[in-house]
């Protein structure tokens, strides 16, 4: 009950309308920002395609080829001299995102932010730099992973060509890279003194229901596929505002979770609560 009371006082549904415009003007500038980075390394430009189309696992198919073909027709086509100002310009677009969702965080926390707009940007930048590294290394190793693995795992007999060692373990490597990510963003990102345990069930909770929640709404759009008529041209456009919408919805759920959970433990511990402030 008390949940649901915060959820609503908090104006998480307006909130999570906040996180989805931003994530959507943040979205191609992070995008372009890895595709430059991955181009710097041997044969990155032939795996820039195959990191466009990791994104149709990772958001509803419709939404994916919207994203996708808008951020081809935004790359580069090679400019040197431009290269490191578009590298900056891409890496500061990317970043609004992240600083709305440390706003909201902090608002799921009932706490009046202290930060200078200086120190919050830089936050917003070193968090956006740290969730790229681990998503590029979930994309490395989604590439490299299935090649590797199952030779081994086909070696010493685990593993055969019907029955993959890749396909058993994809779907947690999924959850455990999503739950990883928002345990960081839980608990980095507010502006609380918070214990580590009490990230846990926010992260468990909105990594299962975000992975439910995009199922569905793929199920969604598969039944009812008439978005066409009614968005015309720019139905991709609004079904990958939904998803990010629903998206936020989670994220602040857990946020509030936490949150309840750090009240509570006050509530029952006051004088460590005290010590902590």
């Amino acid at each position: 009950m008390r949940l649901q009371r915060e959820f609503g006082h908090d104006d998480c549904m307006g909130m999570a309308a906040q996180i989805a415009f931003y994530n959507v003007l943040g979205l191609f500038p992070l995008m372009i920002f890895l595709l430059n980075i991955i181009s710097l390394f041997p044969l990155g430009r032939a795996l820039q395609p195959a990191l466009l189309e990791e994104l149709r696992t990772q958001m509803p198919p419709e939404a994916a080829s919207y994203v996708v073909d808008t951020i081809l027709g935004l790359l580069p086509s090679g400019n040197q001299g431009l290269f490191g100002l578009g590298m900056a310009v891409s890496l500061w677009g990317a970043s609004m995102a992240m600083g709305a969702l440390i706003t909201t965080i902090n608002r799921a926390y009932n706490i009046r932010p202290r930060r200078n707009l200086i120190h919050q940007k830089f936050l917003s930048i070193w968090l956006t730099l740290l969730l790229a590294f681990l998503w590029m290394v979930a994309f490395v190793t989604v590439l490299v992973g299935p090649r590797v693995t199952q030779s081994v795992f086909e070696f010493i007999g685990l593993a055969s060509e019907t029955n993959t060692f890749w396909t058993t373990v994809r779907l947690p490597m999924a959850f455990g890279l999503t739950l990883v990510s928002l345990a960081i963003l839980y608990y980095i990102a507010p502006e609380a003194k918070q214990r580590f345990r009490w990230i846990l069930p926010g992260a468990i909770t909105a990594a299962v229901m975000w992975m439910g929640a995009s199922s569905g709404f793929r199920v969604f759009l598969r039944n009812f596929n008439n978005y066409d008529v009614t968005y015309g041209s720019i139905a991709g456009l609004v079904i990958l505002m939904v998803w990010f919408w629903l998206s936020g919805l989670v994220f602040l759920l857990g946020a509030e979770i936490n949150s309840l959970m750090k009240r509570m433990d006050e509530e029952h511990h006051p004088a460590q609560a005290q010590v902590r402030r």
